[in-house]
């Protein structure tokens, strides 16, 4: 029976000596995952954004197609202008125009009406928008993206710390074992402890590289350089918001709001000129009133769904906001309990499972904040987001 005790302590005391040194050469692993052949980039913000447009694929082919627009626009611009300065000699019933009458009579309405002008520039506009909403939409990507990988690496440090709460308390264990102040039943249950921890460190770090790839990936830089981000997870500020001012600036900067108002706008012209040549008892008279009503519709749809997208940004932010208050709380009272607990430990009065316990809460409680900051400033991205052009 002594020989099977003595066994069951060497083996403990094997087990606490080894699980330390693994969690160190893992420590090392990691730091050699971080420090792997490749480029070092100290990335701030507007630095990621900066490599990211510059690699950006889509970005490039929006350019591309806005040079493309700008040669139509020339073009087309010109023949509106030579219709305009022409206007009834081009438009006149001869049969050499190439024009039927009806026709056009209609489409010198179209001139004069500012429609024909309004639709080529129409289309030139557009394709200037495309660009922005896709620097827009890039420039949200990467934020949002780098604010995902500061919380992951805030999560891996937070992990981290756990990890070496247990190695100490581990440490102090085995000390107290050493005379006698603990059992060994107890020593055990500080071993699971870090070994808890350890496998919470592994899944931590996965979290973190899959995470710094994508972000790689996405601004556009090769999977074997090392970033480190020079802005941390924190609470980002802002300016008093005037949610009626910043409505407003949706209406006027919203793209698609914009296009869908134009559009609106130009079916009514369309239709003025259509009642040249056709009475309200045509078809072709009813189909296009159907039109207008339909684009003053669409264009109403589109109008309000802006304003939704910055009320509901603005309600997600202020909540957001206030919720970080509680997780702070929530911090504080778990950091007091482990303490309390390591103290009853010490004077014999509750057990290995309770550290275990209170380690867990604190991490889970650090953990909440960040998530919570993070929580905070995407909406506060989004918010800023939604009285732009769109993305």
């Amino acid at each position: 029976m002594k020989k099977i005790l003595t066994l069951v302590v060497c083996l403990g005391l094997i087990f606490a000596t080894l699980v330390p040194s693994y969690a160190e050469e893992n420590a090392e692993s990691i730091q050699k995952s971080d420090s792997e052949v490749g480029e070092v980039f100290n990335l701030t913000l507007d630095e990621a954004i900066k490599i990211g447009f510059e690699k950006n694929a889509d970005l490039e082919i929006a350019k591309l197609e806005l040079e493309k627009a700008e040669v139509v626009y020339k073009r087309e611009i010109r023949d509106v202008r030579d219709m305009e300065r022409n206007v009834d000699l081009i438009f006149s019933r001869d049969p050499i125009t190439g024009y039927r009458a009806e026709d056009a009579a209609i489409n010198k309405v179209l001139v004069k009406n500012g429609a024909m002008r309004r639709t080529v520039e129409l289309n030139h506009n557009a394709a200037i928008w495309n660009v922005a909403i896709a620097e827009n939409s890039l420039t949200y990507k990467i934020k949002k993206s780098y604010y995902d990988t500061a919380l992951s690496y805030e999560q891996l440090k937070i992990t981290r710390e756990n990890f070496e709460l247990s190695k100490k308390q581990l440490s102090i264990g085995e000390l107290r074992l050493s005379v006698g102040m603990i059992s060994k039943q107890q020593l055990l249950g500080l071993q699971l402890s870090l070994s808890q921890a350890q496998s919470q460190l592994d899944g931590a770090t996965l979290a973190f590289e899959l995470q710094a790839m994508s972000f790689k990936n996405l601004i556009g830089l090769p999977m074997d350089t090392q970033i480190f981000l020079s802005d941390p997870i924190a609470i980002s500020s802002y300016e008093p918001i005037d949610i009626d001012k910043s409505i407003s600036e949706s209406n006027e900067n919203n793209a698609m709001l914009k296009m869908s108002r134009e559009r609106s706008e130009l079916s009514e012209l369309n239709f003025e000129a259509i009642k040249v040549k056709y009475p309200d008892i045509t078809y072709r008279y009813r189909e296009e009133a159907l039109v207008v009503a339909n684009a003053k519709r669409s264009a109403e749809q589109v109008r309000t769904a802006v304003e939704m997208g910055v009320r509901s940004a603005y309600l997600n932010l202020i909540t957001a906001e206030k919720q970080i208050a509680t997780f702070k709380l929530a911090v504080q009272q778990a950091t007091e309990a482990l303490r309390i607990a390591e103290l009853s430990f010490e004077l014999g009065q509750n057990t290995p499972t309770e550290i275990a316990q209170a380690n867990i809460n604190l991490m889970n409680a650090k953990k909440s904040l960040a998530q919570q900051i993070h929580a905070y400033n995407l909406a506060l991205l989004d918010f800023e987001y939604s009285t732009g052009i769109g993305k």
